[in-house]
C-alpha cells in the first residue's frame, strides 16, 4: 500500500465517517419529533472527557505498566529519544508491562503525557533490532496523534448507541405511548448506524496501523524488515501462549492462566492500543526470521477470515508484512 494510497483511503474513511453520522442524525432527530436529543450529548460528552482523562491510568493498572528506569532499559530510552529529537516533539515516559503477552502500545493524552510501553514478553522474545523497530511503530501512533483522534471518533457511534438504547427503553416504559411505534423503529435505526458506524472506525483503525508501520519502517535504518521480523515472531509467539493457555484442564484454570498472559479478550478500544491484535494470531513451525516473514507474507486467507477482518482493529499479518515490503 503505497504511502499517498494511505492517505487517501485515510480521507476518505473521515469522509465517510462524517458522512454517516451526518446522515443518521439528519434521519433520526427527524424522525424523533421533539426527543430532547441534548440531554444524550450531555451524558455522553462528561463520560468520554473523563475516560479520556483517566484512561491512562486504566491502561497501566489493567496492563501491569510501571515506567522504565533508564539505568536499566538504556536502549529503549535512547530509541524514543532519538525519534523524538527528529521529530522535535517532547520525549513520551517509557514504560514496562509485567505481561508475558510479547507487545507493545502508545496511550496517553496532553493532559497526562504521552507514554510507550513495552511487554516483558515482548523484551524477552525479540531481538533488539526488532524492539528498535516495534518502538518505531509506537513512536509513530504518538507523532501521528492516534490515542486523541481514535478517541474521538468513538464518541460518535457512542452517540447512536445511547440515542437508540434511550428510545428503546423510552417505548418500552410507555413514554410516548402514541408514537410507541415510531420510537422503537427510530431505535433500531440508530442502533443501525451504530453499527455502521463501528465499521468505518475499525477500517479507519487498520488504516492507521499501515501508517505506523510505514513510519516504523522509515524512521529506523533497515526498519522494514526488522519490523517485519518483529511482528511475525511476536504473531507466532502470542499464538504459541493463547495454545499453552488452552491446554489447561479446567475452564477456571484457563482462565487464570490468560489473564496472567495477558491473553483475556480485550475491548476494541484497547485492542487498538496494541502492535497486533491480541485475539488474531496462528502458530506456525520452528522457521528462520524470514522464512517466518515468507510464511505469513504468503498465506491467503479464507473468505470467513476476509469477513473477520472487517471486526478486527488491526490488518491482516500478511498484508501489513506485504505493505512493509516497498520500504525496503
Amino acid at each position: 500500500m503505497g504511502i499517498l494510497k494511505l492517505r487517501l483511503g485515510m480521507l476518505g474513511s473521515i469522509a465517510l465517517i462524517i458522512g454517516i453520522t451526518t446522515l443518521g442524525l439528519s434521519i433520526l432527530l427527524n424522525g424523533i419529533l421533539g426527543f430532547p436529543f441534548i440531554w444524550t450529548l450531555i451524558i455522553i460528552i462528561p463520560f468520554f472527557l473523563l475516560q479520556w482523562y483517566f484512561g491512562p491510568r486504566m491502561v497501566e493498572y489493567s496492563m501491569k505498566v510501571e515506567e522504565a528506569p533508564k539505568n536499566r532499559y538504556p536502549d529503549l530510552h535512547s530509541t524514543i529519544e532519538n525519534i523524538s529529537h527528529k521529530e522535535r516533539i517532547q520525549k513520551p515516559k517509557v514504560m514496562v508491562s509485567k505481561m508475558e503477552m510479547p507487545n507493545a502500545f502508545a496511550y496517553g493524552n496532553v493532559v497526562t503525557g504521552k507514554r510507550v510501553a513495552v511487554t516483558e514478553g515482548l523484551l524477552n522474545t525479540l531481538e533488539d533490532e526488532e524492539i528498535e523497530a516495534v518502538l518505531g511503530h509506537e513512536m509513530g501512533h504518538v507523532v501521528h496523534h492516534d490515542a486523541e483522534v481514535m478517541m474521538f471518533l468513538s464518541i460518535l457511534p457512542a452517540i447512536f448507541m445511547m440515542l437508540g438504547r434511550t428510545l428503546l427503553w423510552s417505548s418500552i416504559l410507555g413514554g410516548r405511548r402514541r408514537n410507541g411505534g415510531a420510537l422503537i423503529v427510530v431505535a433500531l435505526g440508530a442502533m443501525f448506524f451504530y453499527f455502521l458506524l463501528n465499521l468505518a472506525i475499525l477500517w479507519f483503525s487498520r488504516l492507521r496501523e499501515y501508517y505506523a508501520d510505514e513510519y516504523g519502517a522509515t524512521s529506523i535504518y533497515d526498519g522494514s524488515r526488522k519490523l517485519q521480523e518483529g511482528l511475525v515472531k511476536i504473531e507466532n509467539s502470542m499464538a504459541r501462549l493463547k495454545e499453552k493457555a488452552k491446554k489447561s484442564k479446567s475452564k477456571k484454570r484457563t482462565a487464570s492462566a490468560q489473564a496472567s498472559m495477558g491473553l483475556n479478550p480485550l475491548g476494541a478500544g484497547m485492542k487498538a492500543l496494541f502492535i497486533t491484535d491480541p485475539e488474531v494470531s496462528t502458530a506456525t513451525e520452528n522457521l528462520t526470521d524470514q522464512e517466518m516473514v515468507e510464511k505469513y507474507k504468503n498465506e491467503t486467507p479464507s473468505l470467513g477470515e476476509k469477513l473477520f477482518e472487517l471486526f478486527t482493529t488491526h490488518p491482516a499479518i500478511s498484508k501489513r508484512l506485504k505493505a512493509l515490503e516497498q520500504y525496503r
